[in-house]
């Protein structure tokens, strides 16, 4: 793993927590759309996603899988595509990039 690849999963567990933290994600649990942020590695991303909160909690079942907005994926940095659609990709971290997402999960003591 080079020092890109980690810095871009650090950032990536940097958003996902901040969609954690959203109170406004929070939703019913139903399918009504909510506005998640990209968790893509770039700083610079701000691009919001429509996601239910079913959706989302279904990414989020798997502390090394994060939503981002489409084509953001970056399979550079150790990450493979696992799901797509119109408006969200999800990708999964693998390797070493795997460990820091992992460390990083908000969910982590829940689990």
């Amino acid at each position: 793993m080079d020092e890109r690849s980690a810095r871009l999963a650090q950032n990536e567990s940097v958003f996902r927590a901040a969609n954690e933290a959203i109170e406004g994600n929070r939703g019913d649990g139903g399918r009504e759309e909510l506005t998640f942020l990209c968790e893509c590695g770039v700083q610079t991303c701000f691009e919001r996603i429509a996601l239910t909160r079913e959706e989302y909690e279904a990414v989020r079942s798997d502390p090394v899988r994060f939503v981002v907005a489409p084509r953001h994926e970056d399979l550079t940095a150790g990450e493979v595509v696992v799901k797509e659609s119109s408006r969200y990709t999800v990708v999964e971290k693998r390797g070493k990039e795997r460990t820091i997402v992992e460390r990083g999960d908000p969910r982590r003591s829940r689990r």
